[in-house]
């Protein structure tokens, strides 16, 4: 080896090219940077991938139930998402609308939903999904949901505030079944029928079904969780509380018997044969008018698909007074914004479904939202349907239109979350990968 370097020449090495240590320094300096640049995307995206997986993790103690500005509904309500997240795992806050929202064609993917007052925030109702057969209630003011059992007996009720994701039991003190029948204005109590399990006409049909031809009437109050019976009202169908939540109207057969909150007969108001009391918002908003629509005896309203329009009449409950017209091309009554003016759910030729402002005196209508049918639900292959449509009533003397922006649909599932990581995770394995074979 040395005499190999003995031998080589001693001629000076030929000069460097113009401008080739600039080159190369440039060439170094950038070589740098992309490392740089490479390291700090890789962090990224781990950084990301966390952030999908684990944020938010825990929904946020507590939101304000009645927000200053005033209610509203969006100009549409959202399509069917399979992302929308839990009341329970990110509560939204008060809500002006709760309803059955999806399809069961193929696969049965029937959504409970609640719908933000003041904001697009779209939430499922766990409780109610936990629920075999379940029935539910939107309190007034929008803040809490009662949830109850369709089918089969329950020894409790689950109340849930849609503030906080939290749950309450509310024992009924014996196994029941029961049909939730509407709450008062006040927020404190709960009308609902309630039945022994009687086996001896054959099987039970459902909880609501046997709870309309055998049960009896029952006042619950939501601030002590005790309920008193009312014996004498026995297959109450429906009830809906006077605007000042002194008095409820529970109607039995072609009756509607008046009742105070200590269950005493005050009144009884004849329904003509074929026409039932509208289930939860029947009594005006002035106190002098019963609302009601076509029944045929045996039907539970609650929890049908909303298809088919009808027409709504007008029962005084006491003589005298002149009764409004006739209202045509209703599917349900949904509350009052006052005396002249009803909300209302309705269908098109089509079966595009909308809420609408009814105004009594003349008849006008007033479109304030409407709802997504289209094609979006079961994959994109079926029409959406909509069930068991319910109103924050407490909240629709103030009730406004908002642009339907974005829809906040609360953390992904975990699942999901997970699956939308991995990807990120591939980049910084691969960028791992391709640093470790370079040096």
């Amino acid at each position: 080896m040395s005499d190999l370097f003995t031998a080589l020449p001693d001629d000076p090495a030929p000069p460097l090219a113009d401008g080739y240590l600039d080159r190369v320094l440039v060439r170094g300096r950038r070589s740098v940077r992309r490392r740089r640049i490479g390291t700090a995307a890789a962090w990224t995206a781990v950084v990301l991938a966390f952030a999908a997986l684990l944020i938010p993790v825990v929904p946020p103690a507590e939101r304000p139930a009645a927000p200053a500005r005033h209610p509203s509904v969006p100009g549409h309500f959202a399509g069917y998402s399979t992302l929308t997240s839990t009341v329970e795992r990110s509560a939204p806050g008060r809500a002006i609308a709760m309803y059955t929202y999806g399809s069961g064609e193929l696969f049965n993917m029937f959504q409970p939903l609640v719908v933000g007052a003041d904001e697009d925030t779209y939430r499922r109702v766990g409780a109610v999904e936990e629920r075999d057969n379940p029935q539910s209630l939107l309190s007034p003011d929008g803040t809490r949901v009662l949830v109850g059992e369709r089918r089969g007996e329950t020894t409790d009720l689950l109340l849930v505030d849609l503030t906080t994701g939290d749950r309450r039991a509310i024992g009924l003190g014996a196994s029941l079944e029961v049909r939730l029948l509407a709450w008062s204005p006040d927020g404190r109590y709960v009308a609902y029928g309630a039945a022994v399990t009687d086996t001896s006409h054959g099987p039970p049909d459902s909880a609501e079904y046997d709870a309309l031809r055998h049960g009896t009437l029952r006042l619950l109050d939501l601030s002590t969780g005790r309920s008193t019976a009312v014996p004498s009202v026995r297959s109450p169908f429906a009830a809906a509380f006077a605007p000042d939540g002194a008095r409820v109207a529970v109607q039995s057969a072609q009756e509607v018997h008046l009742l105070d909150l200590l269950g005493t007969e005050q009144a009884v108001v004849p329904i003509d044969a074929g026409r039932g009391l509208v289930a939860r918002a029947g009594w005006s908003a002035d106190g002098r008018f019963l609302a009601t629509a076509p029944w045929d005896g045996t039907a539970v309203e609650d929890g049908t698909f909303l298809t088919e329009n009808a027409q709504v009449t007008f029962v005084p409950i006491v003589p005298g007074p002149p009764t409004p017209a006739p209202v045509a091309g209703v599917v349900r009554v949904l509350g009052w914004r006052d005396p002249d003016h009803m909300i209302a759910a309705t269908t098109d030729e089509q079966g595009h479904m909308s809420l609408v402002e009814v105004t009594l005196s003349s008849g006008a209508r007033r479109v304030l939202s409407r709802f997504d049918t289209g094609t979006t639900c079961e994959f994109h292959f079926q029409h959406c349907e909509v069930a068991d449509l319910q109103l924050a009533t407490g909240l629709l003397p103030d009730l406004g239109t908002r642009a339907a922006e974005s829809a906040d649909r609360g953390p992904w599932p975990w699942p999901l979350r997970a699956l939308a990581a991995l990807p990120l995770a591939g980049l910084v394995l691969l960028y791992a990968l391709l640093r470790r074979r370079r040096s």
